[in-house]
Parts: C-alpha cells; sequence; structure tokens
C-alpha cells in the first residue's frame, strides 16, 4: 500500500511540473483597433494588446490554476495579483503588461 501511495505521488508531482502545451496564437482578422483607458496609468491601451493579454492570461495562468473573473476585482486590486503570479508563471514584461490591460479592461468599476 505504501508503495502504491508513493508512486502515484511521485507520478503526481512528475505531471505537474511537466511543462504544459501553450495553445497556438490563432490568426485572426485585423481589429478596429479600439482602445480602452487603463485606469491604473491613464495610458490608452489597443484592443490587439487586450487579446493578447486574455490569450497569455487563460493560456499561462490557467495552467496552473482556476481563472479569476476579470470582473471580480477592481483594476486598483489586480496590480499587486499580477505583478505577485507573474513571477511564479514565468511572463515577460510585455506578456504581464497585457494581463494586466486585459483584466483592467474588464475589472469591475
Amino acid at each position: 500500500m505504501k508503495k502504491l501511495f508513493f508512486a502515484s505521488f511521485l507520478l503526481m508531482a512528475i505531471w505537474s511540473c511537466t511543462k504544459k502545451a501553450t495553445p497556438a496564437k490563432s490568426e485572426t482578422a485585423p481589429s478596429t483597433n479600439t482602445a480602452t483607458t487603463n485606469t491604473e496609468t491613464k495610458t490608452v491601451v489597443s484592443a490587439d494588446l487586450i487579446a493578447e493579454g486574455k490569450t497569455t492570461y487563460e493560456s499561462k495562468c490557467g495552467r496552473c490554476h482556476a481563472l479569476h473573473a476579470p470582473d471580480e476585482f477592481s483594476a486598483e486590486k489586480w496590480v499587486p495579483y499580477v505583478d505577485a503570479m507573474a513571477i511564479k508563471a514565468k511572463l515577460t514584461d510585455t506578456e504581464k503588461a497585457n494581463v494586466l490591460a486585459y483584466v483592467q479592461a474588464n475589472a469591475k468599476k
């Protein structure tokens, strides 16, 4: 029984540490490039960056845990969460900015 438990634990640990496949970026028609204002920095964020942020959020953040709805928190509350989790998810600065743009664009008002 101990061997079975140890083997299943070992397999689970190995599986959780393996690199997961990320979905390929789909080719979409060029957007109309509508813009949203980022409330944290008062800058204009394009719809393309928000769409890339959504893709990154779903593929990289959803790899390890259930995703929070963007409107679950206010735009200001998302900043420390994204900052902390970007390190764990090994996001580049661009990916982090895009994820932040996505969640803030859809955040609770």
